[in-house]
């Protein structure tokens, strides 16, 4: 932070977030913690002399970590510290000495109880006091250990992402509870308590696993994931302290371990296997006291409780074989069953084809079309019930063979996780993965055709947008950079964003290097917007880089993502601030078989509009319509005023009807915002089965596909987002 009108900012922004913070909110944690680490790196040289000391107080209080849910006594400590320092960046050398040396001498006692209390006394009671008394002085050993831990982590990574897939792979399953049996045989050997007791806790949770009485879920892998990344950070410690015993120690007992395991107790409790008494307690066989009087003579004799139990005649033998298949019965487990992406392909067509079908059905029917039970359309003709049924019959066909290539997204974010940490360790950065939204899912073939993209996007993040740990201390960051990747739904689409809070994009830099490659006049430079300077990132060999390394920097990359995710109807957009953050937007549709849509008819052709954006549709009236200096006309409805498009001038039809005596206007509902769209005439909601356009049409980006219609005719999928950019620069 170079100025003190930053400075003033980030003490309001501050002050502010720390007022709206409510008790558990982690990400909003998050940002007030950063923003406290960014104050204190520009903050110092704004301070009186003098002050050295209660300074170097204040930095160590800022450093602590916060609990979640115990922020009380921290926020009232920081308000003090605000306040004190807007002041002085308020007024210099003017401001008040006494108010600042009381605001210093207010809490400065509290401050050192704080950290006391929050960070001493915490340390000392993570492990006994001989806790890594066996830790052998061997480096020698210690590395070789470092090296197997990684190999066994590694192996375990990639096998996880599979079982995520195929979670009845049993040889998977082995596989990974192998790999912590051995981690914790080998920890147990050296002397490595920590990762010995983490592995032993994993090894238990996999057990259940393999033994059939958990099941493998997105939650228990997300478990081992974090399991495997704890594991791997300290024998990254053991490495980094050049495998000094005593150096070693010191760094694992500032680290709790804790935390973890109980999380994985937890787990373990829940599945545990129950007693047999306690069995038949719970079906109410035997009450509390019969339960304790076997217990007791249990005491006495070799025999089992249900042996005692059925000699007393407390139960039957039915009752105790019962009771044992309960014990032992396994936990239920989805099948999946692989079926060929080809055969799966060709049966969508198929159903494609068939909705096709009956469209032609209904309209050669020449009956009334009325509305029938729970809104069910009925054709009043001879044939109206066989044509309900195929209807019915085609639906519920559609909606199974949709549901049959929808893949869950955590597929390929699983995989950026091993992505990321291979990359982040390749350029030796240190980064903290967050993903979102995992549960989303999508289409199988946009799945398999967006993960090169997004491979592409999360190692440029990784590469140029975070920046190394000393350049990110010296800007004020935290030394470990974040990237987010989160799956969110929009409507019939899904957005995915890839954020990381790095150095952001240069936008001064893309302009100079499009003017230095003739992409642009310099003259013309100034009147760019955001998305036209980003949309030059995309050009093939465009890059600022100024260094080629192995991962990105050669100018090959984001062409390439660009036109992956088109090919599957998808847009890519870009939003960043330099210094701050860059955040890639990735719009994707569900489905690339059949949607629900709007058919609208433009100078005699038809085209379909997403019909999840559909409000309402307007017979306009000259009395709400008003027109604009610059010709632009307004729809009045129910006290606003709403911009009307003429879809006619944005699909490049000559001779639509402008006259407003002859037009109808739907309004859609776009980016929270209203606006009218003038049509000719209206077809009704149609299922619509996208057909690609041809090489010809591909280039004409305002559709995303087309379709076939019962009586013969096609019609155009129009591309929402493209059909509003080129609206809102008529409206401008």
């Amino acid at each position: 932070m170079k100025n003190k009108e930053e400075i003033k900012e980030l003490l309001l922004a501050l002050s502010d977030k720390m007022n709206k913070f409510e008790k558990g909110d982690l990400f909003s944690l998050s940002e007030i913690k950063d923003g406290f680490d960014l104050l204190m790196g520009g903050i110092g040289k704004f301070m009186p002399k003098g002050y050295e000391e209660q300074m170097g107080l204040v930095s160590d209080f800022f450093s602590v970590e916060i609990n979640v849910n115990k922020t009380d006594e921290y926020f009232a400590i920081a308000t003090i510290c605000l306040k004190c320092f807007s002041e002085i960046i308020e007024n210099g050398k003017k401001s008040d000495d006494e108010f600042v040396k009381s605001c210093f001498d207010d809490f400065k006692e509290k401050i050192t109880g704080y950290i006391n209390k929050n960070i001493l006394d915490v340390k000392k009671d993570f492990y006994p006091a001989d806790y890594f008394a066996n830790l052998v002085d061997d480096k020698e050993m210690l590395s070789k250990f470092c090296d197997e831990i990684k190999e066994h982590l590694d192996e375990s990574q990639i096998t996880l992402v599979d079982l995520e897939y195929d979670s009845t792979n049993q040889e998977n399953i082995n596989k990974v509870f192998r790999a912590f049996h051995t981690a914790k045989s080998s920890s147990a050997f050296l002397g490595v308590k920590n990762i010995e007791e983490i592995a032993h806790k994993m090894e238990d949770l996999l057990m259940l696993v393999r033994d059939g009485k958990l099941q493998i879920t997105k939650d228990l892998i997300d478990v081992v994931f974090y399991g495997i990344n704890f594991i791997r950070q300290l024998s990254s410690i053991i490495e980094s302290e050049n495998y000094e015993p005593k150096r070693i120690i010191e760094c694992f007992n500032q680290i709790d371990i804790y935390k973890y395991i109980a999380v994985i107790s937890e787990i373990l409790a829940k599945y545990a296997t129950k007693k047999i008494g306690e069995i038949l307690l719970d079906e109410g066989k035997l009450d509390k006291q019969l339960v304790d009087e076997i217990l007791v003579k249990q005491k006495d004799t070799d025999k089992k409780f249900g042996e005692i139990a059925i000699e007393e005649k407390y139960i039957s033998e039915d009752d105790l074989l019962s009771a044992v298949k309960k014990q032992t019965q396994k936990a239920k487990s989805s099948v999946f069953v692989k079926v060929s992406n080809s055969k799966l392909n060709e049966l969508v067509d198929l159903v494609g084809e068939l909705v096709i079908t009956q469209s032609m059905v209904k309209q050669s029917s020449g009956g009334q079309r009325v509305s029938g039970e729970n809104g069910a359309a009925v054709d009043c003709t001879f044939n109206d019930s066989a044509y309900v049924q195929l209807e019915k019959i085609t639906t519920s066909i559609k909606n199974i063979v949709l549901s049959m290539g929808m893949v869950p997204v955590s597929e390929i974010f699983n995989k950026l996780r091993v992505v990321v940490r291979n990359a982040a360790n390749d350029l030796g950065k240190m980064i903290n993965l967050e993903i979102d939204g995992e549960n989303a899912e999508l289409d199988r073939n946009v799945i398999e055709n967006i993960y090169d993209p997004l491979v592409h996007i999360v190692r440029n993040s990784v590469d140029h947008g975070i920046e190394d740990g000393d350049e990110r201390q010296s800007a004020g960051k935290n030394k470990i950079g974040k990237i987010k990747i989160e799956a969110l739904h929009k409507g019939n689409n899904i957005e995915i964003q890839i954020t990381d809070d790095g150095r952001g994009i240069d936008k001064e830099a893309v302009i100079r290097k499009a003017i230095e490659r003739g992409l642009i006049d310099r003259d013309k430079s100034s009147d760019l917007d955001d998305k036209d300077i980003y949309s030059f990132i995309f050009l093939p060999g465009f890059s600022t880089a100024k260094k080629v390394t192995e991962l990105s920097g050669r100018g090959v990359g984001l062409d390439v993502v660009k036109k992956n995710i088109e090919q599957i109807h998808g847009k890519v957009e870009i939003k960043s601030v330099k210094g701050q953050y860059s955040q890639f937007i990735i719009k994707l549709p569900l489905t690339l078989a059949i949607i629900d849509g709007f058919v609208t008819v433009v100078s005699g052709v038809k085209y379909i509009f997403p019909f999840n954006l559909i409000e309402e549709i307007i017979i306009p009236d000259d009395k709400k319509i008003s027109r604009l200096d610059n010709g632009q006309l307004m729809l009045y409805l129910r006290n606003n005023y709403i911009p009307v498009i003429f879809a006619g001038e944005i699909l490049k039809e000559e001779n639509f009807n402008r006259d407003l005596d002859k037009i109808l206007i739907i309004i859609i509902n776009y980016q929270n915002r209203l606006y009218g769209i003038a049509v000719d005439s209206i077809a009704g909601k149609q299922e619509i089965v996208i057909k690609n356009l041809n090489q010809a049409l591909n280039e004409l980006k305002v559709f995303s596909g087309g379709t076939i219609f019962g009586d013969g005719t096609i019609g155009f999928v129009v591309d929402i987002e493209e059909f509003m950019d080129n609206a809102r620069r008529t409206l401008k």
